[in-house]
């Protein structure tokens, strides 16, 4: 299994560490609808592995992530618009 990091925008001018607005100023709308989904599948492990994990579910609380999925989905509801 291949464990490099992978891009998934090919956009030079994009920070890994930019902030939502950056990310709106320069990216097209797909391209955000793209890392919300990526951001949405990560909240969706942890919040997986938090059930798992007594120690995963510290790091992570279910909490927070349950409701970080949530604000990104209306995120994701407005960009679809």
């Amino acid at each position: 299994m291949d464990a490099s990091i992978k891009k998934i925008i090919d956009k030079e001018d994009v920070s890994l560490f930019a902030t939502n607005e950056e990310l709106y100023e320069k990216l097209t709308k797909k391209e955000l609808m793209l890392i919300k989904l990526v951001k949405v599948e990560e909240f969706v492990d942890d919040l997986y592995r938090a059930h798992d994990s007594e120690a995963h579910a510290k790091l992570f609380p279910p909490d927070k992530s349950f409701f970080k999925i949530r604000e990104l989905l209306r995120e994701l509801r407005s960009l679809n618009k």
